[in-house]
Order: C-alpha cells, then sequence, then structure tokens
C-alpha cells in the first residue's frame, strides 16, 4: 500500500487562518458590546469555529492498494475501486463537488458511470504511476 499527502496550498492555508481571526475578533466584540454571556459566546460563536477548524486543517490523506483508492480528509472517509475508475483529469480544480483535497491544480478522479472526486496528492505524477498500474485502462486527460 502506497500512502500519499495531500499538497498544501497557501492560499487555503491563509483562508482558513483568516476565517478563524475573523471569528474571534467578532467574539470579543459580542462580548464587548452586546454583554453576551460567557455561555452564549461559545454557543453561538466558539464552537461553530472550532469545529470548522477540525474540519479544515487535517492535512487530507490518500493511499492506493491493489484494489481500492482510499481517502481520508478530517471526519471525511471513503474508498473508490479501482477498476470503476475510467478517467482522471490532471491539473484541473473541481470548483463544485466533493474535495477532499487542500490545494488547487489536483487530480479529478471519474469512476462508476457519473461520479468523480477532487484530490490534491503531493505529487500527481507519482499518484498517477501507482494507479496506472492497478488499471492500465484509466484515461489520462492533460491541459492542452
Amino acid at each position: 500500500m502506497k500512502v500519499f499527502r495531500s499538497r498544501q496550498d497557501p492560499l487555503m492555508d491563509a483562508m482558513i487562518i483568516g476565517l478563524i481571526l475573523s471569528m474571534i475578533i467578532m467574539m470579543i466584540v459580542t462580548l464587548r458590546t452586546e454583554q453576551a454571556t460567557f455561555i452564549e459566546f461559545v454557543t453561538i460563536i466558539g464552537l461553530p469555529t472550532f469545529f470548522m477548524a477540525i474540519l479544515l486543517l487535517p492535512r487530507p490523506r490518500y493511499s492506493i492498494d491493489s484494489q481500492y483508492l482510499t481517502y481520508r480528509s478530517g471526519i471525511f472517509r471513503g474508498k473508490i475501486a479501482i477498476k470503476k475508475i475510467y478517467k482522471i483529469e490532471v491539473g484541473k480544480t473541481l470548483w463544485v463537488g466533493f474535495k477532499p483535497a487542500a490545494a488547487r491544480k489536483g487530480l479529478i478522479v471519474h469512476y462508476n458511470k457519473y461520479e468523480e472526486i477532487y484530490i490534491s496528492p503531493d505529487g500527481n505524477d507519482d499518484f498517477l504511476y501507482e494507479l496506472m498500474q492497478y488499471n492500465p485502462a484509466i484515461k489520462i486527460v492533460r491541459p492542452a
């Protein structure tokens, strides 16, 4: 089994940090101006910020064995049968859909009949090479 970490995008990291900092500033302003209690402060603003950070900060991980492409990103986990993958688009970003990824310009994996998932392994070419060993029929689409 080969394990790949997700590529980290500095823009994504900056957005997550900016989101967390803006939530903290909103919490401080709310406490000072509206005389909110500590319980209101934690339940309305603190908990959602904490859970969002937990979901967004872990670096996604992908692994390939002889039968499955497995992904883990925060609380999201799943398996895709390698034999069901029929096409991979390289260097694109999926703007709508399921994205257990942390960077742009990754891989859009098409599998089953109409399903797709966006991933961003660290080293697209190594990842593709590993997948092609188990399913050489996968069509690789590179940008023109």
